[in-house]
């Protein structure tokens, strides 16, 4: 089984490829990392897993901008389909610029969502040669909200990080709170969570390490379970191996 992820972003591409080491346990898995900036530069990056043995295989695309996440994948698409991939995954954070200019201020409208969402699909149903292999995945507002989802993984990280800490200092309950329904910008809430700790996050490699090498198996299975960010099930669902197929 052959799968490519179309990502925004360094985040992302971490995010991913930890989630899906930890959720197959290390094993039965070919994962390669690349960056497609521009149509045309297509180059290998220093995270890829490799199993040659492995029964799936996942490709992940950083192409380094919200926007082309959407246009790189289709341009790829028939590339991809003629050297054996069976289904294509796109990601990319809700929050943009055009968001922003779409719903005039910084708050999260369920109308712009599901407009957005509506406007990728059709896209790929009118343009794709096989729009029924491919899927488009919002991470609502950002990719941040799920590890929000995951606030056992702060205390983790460091011990000054508790729930009862963080709702404290900063007056948010992680634990009661769907983070992509009332954080428009997550990064900024797990910027002040850093903070707490002394550390900084940036979205640089080392800041997106320190989150996910925190994060197991069970708790992106304990999130897809959770009525709490449903953004995060439905790029979930899309995962090959995770529907049994």
């Amino acid at each position: 089984m052959k799968t490519a992820i179309f990502v925004e972003g360094q985040t992302e591409l971490i995010l991913v490829r930890e989630m899906l080491l930890r959720l197959f346990s290390y094993q039965n898995i070919h994962l390669e990392c690349y960056t497609l900036f521009t149509d045309s530069k297509f180059q290998s990056t220093e995270y890829s897993s490799g199993n040659e043995e492995a029964e799936f295989y996942f490709q992940i695309l950083n192409v380094g901008n919200d926007n082309a996440v959407l246009s790189r994948l289709l341009k790829r698409e028939k590339y991809l389909w003629n050297i054996g991939f069976d289904r294509i995954i796109g990601l990319r954070d809700m929050y943009s610029k055009a968001y922003r200019e779409y719903t005039k201020g910084n708050q999260i409208k369920q109308t712009a969502n599901q407009l957005f969402i509506q406007t990728h699909r059709e896209t790929i149903d009118n343009k794709a040669q096989q729009p029924d292999k491919i899927f488009f995945s919002f991470a609502i507002m950002e990719a941040e909200s799920w590890l929000l989802g995951i606030p056992e993984a702060f205390e983790r990280m460091d011990g000054k990080l508790t729930l009862e800490n963080i709702k404290e200092k900063i007056g948010f309950n992680l634990k009661d709170t769907d983070s992509e329904v009332i954080f428009f910008h997550p990064a900024n809430e797990i910027k002040a969570i850093f903070e707490l700790a002394g550390k900084n996050y940036n979205k640089s490699k080392g800041d997106s390490y320190a989150m996910v090498s925190n994060i197991n198996k069970e708790d992106y299975e304990a999130l897809n379970e959770n009525e709490k960010c449903a953004s995060f099930s439905t790029f979930y669902s899309y995962l090959p191996s995770i529907n049994g197929e």
